[in-house]
Parts: structure tokens; sequence; C-alpha cells
């Protein structure tokens, strides 16, 4: 099976090149600091040219083939790579996905750190597009959190777009999210809306976490940009919605897999924010296999 999704796949990492290459950089490090790969340097000549191809192992959602190539130019950049696989890509296993050549040393001194960038996000965006599929016949909106592995916030949810959901925050600094503690230290969600707006004004989108009934009807009085239902069943849910006016978006959040996602899309809600495409992706399986 072979198809790209219509998704805008852009590699907008939300970082810059200089902070790209080097999460790249330092994950190579891991491997090849102080001494690099004394095993490869003893066996294999330090001239030979060799080609290798990128096995995938298993029906998978391709997610991090640039990562994968940058990884072996960033060690020899006469590295070569043919293909015709893009992430967005579903492909069936045992087909060959890249094909790379140049110095055997250089490429098998980046293989494994190649491999488990895309290994790891290949089963990040398979995953997210199993979520997306149980809901594509809702107008809902699948968003991701900030719950990422630490430093790698950027490749993982670029993967999350591959899989065809949409970014929630970046970070702390993109907008303003009210959740419950700061609910509880400012004294209730009325005075969080308020101190938010005597600090910003309008600079920043304004959302506002909600538990129940009351703090719903003061959060619709108050209108932040967006109202987000936190651990709400779905029953409950479907009847909370109904009471937000047209102009306040809804989210729903908390403890959303697969087995649930799709109920809580029939309440009305416009997004749905869920850490599990992150926190239960399994890796995809690839072989670097020399010809």
């Amino acid at each position: 099976m072979l198809n790209k999704s219509t998704l805008d796949l852009k590699l907008d990492f939300k970082i810059t090149p200089e902070q790209y290459k080097e999460i790249i950089l330092q994950a190579l490090n891991e491997d090849l600091l102080p001494v690099g790969d004394i095993t490869s340097s003893c066996l294999v000549l330090e001239n030979q040219k060799s080609t290798f191809h990128l096995v995938l192992n298993e029906n998978a959602i391709l997610a991090g083939i640039k990562i994968f190539k940058d990884v072996f130019s960033f060690i020899d950049k006469d590295t070569s790579f043919k293909g015709v696989f893009e992430d967005g890509y579903t492909v069936d296993k045992k087909t060959i996905v890249v094909v790379i050549s140049g110095n055997a040393q250089s490429i098998l001194k980046g293989e494994r750190t190649a491999l488990n960038f895309l290994g790891h996000l290949s089963g990040i965006a398979t995953v997210t597009r199993k979520m997306v599929d149980l809901i594509k016949d809702t107008d809902v909106i699948l968003l991701d959190t900030r719950k990422t592995t630490p430093l790698l916030r950027a490749f993982e949810k670029y993967a999350l777009r591959v899989g065809g959901a949409k970014n929630h925050r970046y970070n702390l600094g993109e907008m303003i999210l009210i959740k419950d503690n700061h609910i509880a230290n400012v004294g209730g969600v009325e005075k969080a809306i308020l101190k938010a707006r005597e600090c910003y004004g309008n600079k920043y989108k304004i959302e506002v976490e909600v538990e129940n009934l009351e703090q719903l009807k003061v959060a619709i009085r108050m209108k932040p940009d967006i109202i987000m239902f936190d651990n709400w069943n779905a029953g409950a849910l479907g009847q909370a919605v109904k009471l937000v006016p047209d102009d306040i978006l809804t989210e729903a959040s908390g403890k959303i897999d697969p087995g649930n996602v799709l109920s809580y899309a029939r309440t009305g809600v416009k997004y749905i924010s869920t850490s599990y495409m992150i926190k239960n992706a399994k890796w995809i399986d690839y072989s670097l296999d020399a010809v």
C-alpha cells in the first residue's frame, strides 16, 4: 500500500536550524564520544564505499525521513540517498524505503542514531493516524499536549502532524492556559481570567480549564477564547457543551484513548487533546541492510 497524505507537512520544527542540528549531533555523540566507532574502524576499510537498503519491517506511516538522512549527512556530506518515499506515506512492510550509498564507516557510525529517530517518529505518526481515523467522520480536531520526551518535543510534535493531528501550544510562552493550580492559587476562574487580561490584554489567546458546571458558568461569563473540559465523562460533556456560546471554542482533555475518543468526538466539542499518541506509540521496526 502506498499513498501520500494531503496534509501540510512543511518541515517546521519550531526550532532554529542550529537547534535542529545540535539535537542530531548530541544524539550522535552518545555513540561516538569519546573514541568513535572502534568496531567499524577495525573491520571496515577507511575508504570503503558501500550501499545499504533501509527496509521497513512492518506497515507504518513514515515520519522522520529528513532527520534520518541528515544524521548521515552531518557525518559525511558525500553520502547519497535514493527513494521516492516521504513523510506521510503509508508503506507496507518489506518495502525498501531509502537506498543509501557512501563511505561505509560513516554510514555505520550513524546507523543506530538514524534508525532510533525514524522508528520513534514513525511510531508516533502511525498511532496518531489510527486515532485520527477513528474520528474522521466528525468535525473534531485532534490535538497533542506538552507531554513529550524532553528535548525531542519539536520532532515529536512534527510526527504528530504527519499522522494527521494538530499541535496544541508548543511551550509555555505561546498562549495562556489557566489550569487547576492557577485557579487555586488566584482564587477562582473569574480572578484568573481577569488577572491574565490585566497582565497581557489581548496579546495572547486565553484558554481556561473547568472541572464542573459552576466553573463552566463563570468561564462562559468571562468569555475566554477556549474552554477546556478536563476529565469530564462523555455524557456530562455532551450536556455541558450545549451551554457554551458559539464564539467560545471548546476542548475535551484527560484520559482520552482509542477506546473512548469517538464518544468524546460526538459530544460537540471542537478539539480533543490527548497525550495518548506520545505515551503509547510503539517504535516502528526498520533495518539497514548492506547490499
